[in-house]
C-alpha cells in the first residue's frame, strides 16, 4: 500500500486530498447568546420593516437582549410568559377579573354573588387599574417602532412578523400583561353572552377606545396619538393569537446559529479565512440628500395614511375634522404640505354652502318697482 502504483491509482479514483485540521470553537457563555439573539433579532425587523437603518426609530441600547431570551424561552402551555420575579406579576384581584370577563358567565374565581350591573363594576375596575399605569404597556423607548408599523398592514404577513418581532423586545412583565389583556379584549368582543358594557358604544369599539392608551402612546400628550394607537390595537386584536406567539422562524434560525458557532469545523491548510463564515459584505455608499429622502419617505407612510384616514372619516363631525387636521399640521407640516400644497385643494374638503335668499326677498324681486303714495290716515 505505500508503493507509489498504488498511490497513483487511488490519487487518480478519489483525487488528491488536502491536509486539514480540526478547529475546536470556544464555549458561548449565556452572555455570547444573548447578544447573538438580540443583533439577529434586530436586524430581522430592520429587513421586515424595509428600513435601511433603525437608528431612526429604535435606539438598540435599550435593547434588553435578556427581555429577548426570556420571552423567547420562558413561556408555559398557553404560550404566556412566565417571569422569574414574581413582585411582577398582576395582582390577584386584577387576574380574576380579568378571567371573570373572559370567561363570562362563568366567574369561578369570584366568591362574590352577582347582582345587575356586576359585570360592568368588574369592568371598570380593570380599566381604572390599567389607566393608573405611569408608562404604556409597548413603552415609551418603541413608540416609533410600533408606529412604523401601521404603513405594513396593508401587507398581513409582514405586519404580524413585525409586531411578532417588536413585541419580543418588551420587558417580560409587560409582554405577560399585553397577552393577558389583548386576550381578554378580543374574548370580551365576541362574547354574546355578556351583557353590553356601555349603553351607546358596542363593545368592540369599547375595548379600543378604553384600553387604546395603556397599550400604546408617546410621551408628547397629542391627540394623534390615539388614532395611531387605535388603529393598531384594533389589528393587534383581531390576529393577538399569532402576534404574541414567539416567531418561530427566527427563533430556529438563530438556534440553528448558536450550534453552527459551537461546532467542531475543519480547516484546509492553507486557507486564510474560515470558509464557515460568509465573506463580509458591504453597502453601496449613497449621497446624503438619498439617504434623507429615503428615511422621510418610509417615516412619512404611516403619517399620511393617517392624514388620509381623517381626510376620509365621515363619522366625525366638521368641527372635530378641523380640529384634528390643525393638530396634525402643526404635527407634521411635511406631511400635510405634501397632501395640501396650495390652500385651494384644503379649501375643497370644507366647501361653503351656498346661502340661500329669505322666500320674502325673493318674492319682493318678483314683482315690478311702484313709486311710493301718502295715503291718509284712517283714524277717527
Amino acid at each position: 500500500q505505500n508503493s507509489e502504483m498504488w498511490y497513483k491509482r487511488h490519487s487518480i479514483a478519489i483525487g488528491e486530498v488536502p491536509a486539514c485540521k480540526l478547529v475546536f470553537r470556544r464555549e458561548l457563555t449565556q452572555t455570547n447568546i444573548e447578544e447573538i439573539w438580540k443583533s439577529m433579532t434586530l436586524s430581522r425587523l430592520q429587513k421586515v420593516l424595509g428600513l435601511d437603518s433603525l437608528d431612526e426609530v429604535l435606539d438598540a441600547k435599550l435593547v434588553n437582549s435578556k427581555h429577548i431570551v426570556q420571552n423567547a424561552y420562558n413561556v408555559n402551555k398557553q404560550g404566556i410568559v412566565t417571569l422569574e420575579d414574581k413582585s411582577k406579576e398582576l395582582p390577584h384581584w386584577i387576574l380574576s377579573a380579568m378571567k371573570c370577563l373572559a370567561n363570562w358567565p362563568s366567574c369561578s374565581d369570584l366568591k362574590q354573588p352577582t347582582y345587575a350591573g356586576f359585570e360592568r363594576d368588574v369592568f371598570k375596575t380593570i380599566v381604572d387599574y390599567f389607566d393608573q399605569m405611569k408608562e404604556p404597556l409597548l413603552t415609551f423607548h418603541f413608540f416609533d417602532v410600533f408606529v412604523s408599523v401601521l404603513g405594513l398592514l396593508q401587507k398581513h404577513s409582514k405586519a404580524v412578523e413585525a409586531l411578532q418581532i417588536s413585541c419580543l423586545l418588551l420587558p417580560p412583565e409587560n409582554r405577560k400583561r399585553l397577552q393577558l389583556l389583548v386576550r381578554m379584549m378580543a374574548r370580551i368582543s365576541v362574547n354574546k353572552d355578556l351583557p353590553p358594557l356601555s349603553e351607546s358604544v358596542r363593545t368592540r369599539t369599547l375595548m379600543v377606545q378604553v384600553f387604546s392608551r395603556c397599550i400604546l402612546c408617546s410621551k408628547d400628550e397629542i391627540d394623534l396619538d390615539e388614532l395611531l394607537a387605535a388603529k393598531l390595537v384594533s389589528f393587534l386584536m383581531d390576529n393577538y393569537q399569532e402576534i404574541l406567539s414567539v416567531p418561530s422562524t427566527l427563533k430556529s434560525s438563530i438556534e440553528d446559529h448558536v450550534v453552527h458557532l459551537q461546532r467542531v469545523q475543519i480547516k484546509y491548510a492553507g486557507a486564510d479565512t474560515d470558509a464557515t463564515f460568509p465573506p463580509p459584505s458591504f453597502c453601496k455608499q449613497m449621497s446624503t440628500d438619498e439617504f434623507e429622502y429615503q428615511r422621510a419617505s418610509v417615516s412619512q407612510e404611516p403619517l399620511a395614511a393617517l392624514l388620509e384616514e381623517i381626510v376620509m372619516n365621515k363619522e366625525i363631525s366638521v368641527k372635530d375634522k378641523k380640529k384634528k387636521l390643525k393638530q396634525f399640521q402643526k404635527s407634521y407640516p411635511e406631511v400635510y404640505r405634501i397632501r395640501f400644497p396650495t390652500p385651494e385643494m384644503e379649501a375643497m374638503l370644507f366647501p361653503e354652502k351656498t346661502k340661500q335668499k329669505p322666500p320674502i326677498l325673493l318674492w319682493a324681486l318678483k314683482k315690478p318697482f311702484q313709486p311710493f303714495h301718502r295715503t291718509r290716515s284712517f283714524r277717527m
